[in-house]
């Protein structure tokens, strides 16, 4: 019996999973933003500010859907600027909507809040009481349960620009994601391609897909780097959002991935032109393979063992780009 994970019957719409505009610290405006990212051929954009969500779907079209998101940021001294501490650490999370409409700022706090204009802090609908903000495991843990528990799913943002080690992450619980690739820190000097943050994850025994995103402030330097490939039946909010919480979807720095399918003890994957093509594990039993000189590999096939307890796969072109599968349960 075989089993599709990446079906090539339904269709992949291309994702930036976070981004900013003017409504925060970003240079360009929503339709903006739409329109840059529309000309490079993505069909869905998460315009993740910070501090506050936004319902953006007067942007939506037939081929073009927004994800309600944003992204907030717990300190570890609340009153510091990330821009001016430079080895303060930090978490930052993305929040994404399960419903388009829901634009409820449960974690509103305004010692945080210095990213939004006046008008746009008018109108968030936010508590009554500020939503305080401890840094560290435990702090943080309650911030991703409630941002659960009020509709919500959470990406663990670059950790390497946080300063963030396994000494800190290893204890966050209730991740939807991971970002292993991340623009514009990787643009701006910090190696934000880290496929080692997923598996420390991972082999803790936690859930968690890979994500990534551009993090454009629209200089344009730090977008178009990244994609979310996702691997859906329509591009509808709902059938967008449960392919996501499916884990139905890869991400990518160039290389695309056509097909991934599994029949017995055997997993196969079809793409784009390909200098090599990996298989990893919970261990260290691993497989790699590569193009002959002059040549490109377009798919490959890998044994799966019970003792590799999951797998994922990494294919990567010639210009040292990475397309990268989910981790999969054996």
């Amino acid at each position: 019996m075989s089993v599709v994970l990446l079906d090539s019957s339904k269709k992949f719409f291309k994702a930036n999973l976070h981004c900013h505009s003017t409504l925060s610290d970003g240079r360009l405006t929503p339709e903006q933003l739409k329109k840059y990212y529309k000309q490079k051929g993505y069909s869905v954009l998460a315009i993740t500010d910070h501090e506050h969500l936004n319902d953006n779907s007067y942007l939506d079209d037939k081929d073009f859907l927004t994800i309600t998101s944003c992204e907030i940021a717990i300190k570890q001294f609340p009153n510091d600027s990330t821009l001016k501490n430079l080895d303060m650490k930090v978490c930052h999370l993305n929040l994404y909507a399960k419903k388009q409409s829901n634009t409820y700022n449960f974690f509103y706090n305004s010692v945080a809040d210095h990213f939004s204009k006046p008008e746009v802090r008018k109108r968030l609908q936010k508590p009554d009481c500020e939503y305080e903000r401890v840094y560290g495991a435990y702090g943080i843990n309650k911030i991703i349960k409630d941002a659960n528990d009020n509709g919500f799913f959470v990406c663990y943002n670059h950790p390497r620009w946080s300063l963030e080690n396994y000494g800190d992450y290893s204890g966050y619980e209730g991740l939807w994601g991971v970002e292993i690739y991340n623009t514009a820190s990787n643009r701006t000097g910090i190696y934000e391609y880290d496929i080692n943050v997923l598996d420390d994850f991972l082999r803790d025994g936690k859930k968690i897909f890979a994500s990534s995103g551009d993090d454009n402030h629209n200089h344009f330097d730090d977008s178009f780097g990244t994609f979310a490939m996702i691997n859906a039946e329509k591009l509808e909010y709902n059938s967008i959002i449960d392919a996501l919480l499916k884990g139905d979807f890869y991400v990518s720095n160039g290389p695309l991935i056509y097909e991934l399918s599994m029949k017995k003890n055997r997993v196969k994957i079809k793409c784009s032109n390909a200098k090599s093509i990996s298989y990893s594990t919970f261990g260290r039993r691993a497989k790699c393979k590569f193009a002959e000189v002059g040549n490109y590999l377009n798919e490959a096939e890998f044994e799966i063992k019970n003792s590799d307890r999951f797998f994922r796969i990494d294919v990567t072109d010639e210009f040292g780009n990475h397309a990268n599968t989910q981790a999969y349960e054996v």
